[in-house]
């Protein structure tokens, strides 16, 4: 059934900062260009979303990758990811680091050096931050049995590592900078350095949407590249404009998205299938997929293809991220970014002990 809100667009996101370039196309009217009245719903993340998608009570929405999102694709829930939000990049740092409690902290430590069995955080089991330990795990020859994982949302880690409850988190910026503030935490690693190449988070679009409104879907589409283009102009999060209009639109201050690690979204849209097949494979392995899914299933590269021929493609030198772009915007944030480590991604994963 079609909408009769004509072109109407409801987005359901979490108030991250890395969906800054909708809320950049937002505030340069890309999406009123395009006949489109973007609304904003808050959501907690993609289990909740997927439904809703669905069903067509919301059109598009921004999610992290995980075994609920293979899981639901499986069982025919007609959602599908359409282009890229948040991906890690080979000798580039993450948004997301696993940080220490400062008594057992000491540079240039590893995971091993952590006597007994420490307690780590995650967000949930299943999730992109599951996959990432679980890298961390297998690239120092360890298995989930040498830690204790505990799940919390996000923002309680803060009060947890300063506490003492947990000993490591895994944990996105600007929440990650509170870990260090509030906590004394230290940084062990970036995640991008045991997972580079990782796709993190995509655009979902549900079926409806897709087959109902297939232009007003390229529309949207078409706005999301002029926004991700320009936020790569402005100069990324420590720019003060752009930093601005992030913290009006998730109410966070300036100060912190400027200090965060930037979101590093392809200029092109284009998703890391190969990376989204890896975790498939991880989460099937932990149990918690029990029926895998193609590739195609999972992602549509064809509305995405279409708005690049409207907006223009750009040769993919021109639209990954550069290491130039990273120094220059350390440059410009408040402090500079902490150094990259060795990039250590485990020769082989998952192995036995990650599948147990």
């Amino acid at each position: 059934m079609l909408r009769d809100d004509g072109d109407v667009v409801t987005f359901g996101t979490l108030p991250i900062a890395a969906v800054a370039e909708i809320h950049l196309a937002e505030e340069r009217g890309y999406f009123e260009d395009r006949g489109i009245d973007l609304e904003i719903e808050r959501v907690t993340g993609a289990p909740q979303a997927v439904p809703q998608l669905a069903s067509g009570e919301l059109d598009v929405a921004s999610g992290s990758i995980g075994a609920s999102i293979f899981n639901s694709i499986a069982q025919d829930v007609p959602v599908q990811i359409v282009a890229d939000q948040t991906q890690w990049w080979e000798n580039q740092p993450s948004g997301n680091r696993i940080w220490v409690r400062e008594e057992l902290y000491s540079d240039g430590m590893a995971l091993s050096d952590v006597e007994g069995t420490p307690t780590v955080a995650i967000n949930g089991e299943g999730g992109s931050m599951d996959y990432v330990v679980g890298r961390l795990l297998a690239s120092e020859g360890m298995g989930w049995a040498d830690i204790e994982i505990t799940e919390m949302p996000f923002p309680d880690m803060i009060g947890a590592m300063a506490g003492g409850e947990i000993d490591l988190c895994s944990i996105p910026d600007p929440l990650g900078l509170q870990v260090a503030s509030e906590a004394n935490a230290g940084q062990l690693l970036y995640g991008s350095e045991v997972a580079p190449r990782m796709q993190i988070a995509g655009y979902f679009y549900g079926q409806p949407f897709i087959e109902e409104r297939p232009a007003v879907a390229r529309r949207w589409l078409e706005a999301y590249l002029l926004g991700v283009r320009e936020y790569y102009e402005m100069g990324g999060f420590p720019d003060e404009e752009l930093a601005g209009i992030i913290s009006d639109a998730i109410d966070v201050p300036v100060g912190a998205i400027r200090s965060s690690i930037p979101s590093l979204p392809h200029k092109n849209g284009f998703v890391n299938v190969d990376s989204i097949m890896r975790q498939q494979e991880y989460h099937a392995c932990r149990g918690y997929v029990d029926e895998t899914v193609e590739a195609e299933a999972i992602v549509n590269e064809s509305i995405l293809d279409e708005a690049l021929a409207e907006v223009g493609r750009l040769d993919e030198a021109e639209a990954t991220p550069s290491v130039a772009n990273i120094e220059e915007w350390s440059e410009s944030a408040p402090a500079p970014y902490p150094p990259l480590g060795d990039m250590t991604p485990p020769s082989e994963f998952p192995t036995d002990a990650i599948c147990e």
